[in-house]
């Protein structure tokens, strides 16, 4: 599992990543990705940990292929295949407000 799990408030940086890449057909994907994790935070697990141990309003989103979930997640954790992530996404997390943490 990685060391980092990154804080996102899925829908709002999805739908921007979507409106930059259809707005902004002339940025190359390097530039794209790079204006993202600019929108984004990193986290440690420690902090995560924290996190649930204080009982925040946190989601923790698998978005690893289903074969990778099976072998091992963190409990609790809803599963998105990144492929499925932006069809998906609404009707699984449904609370706006919620901090999302993505791995």
């Amino acid at each position: 599992m990685k060391n980092k799990f990154i804080v996102v408030f899925v829908i709002i940086s999805f739908s921007i990543l979507y409106t930059h890449s259809v707005l902004a057909a002339d940025k190359t994907p390097e530039q794209l990705v790079a204006k993202a994790r600019n929108q984004v935070s990193s986290v440690s697990i420690h902090d995560v940990k924290k996190m649930i141990d204080a009982e925040e309003n946190v989601i923790i989103l698998d978005v690893r292929d289903k074969e990778e979930y099976e072998k091992g997640h963190i409990p609790e954790a809803i599963h998105i295949s990144r492929g499925l992530l932006e069809f998906m996404v609404a009707d699984k997390i449904p609370d706006k407000n919620a901090k999302i943490v993505v791995y």
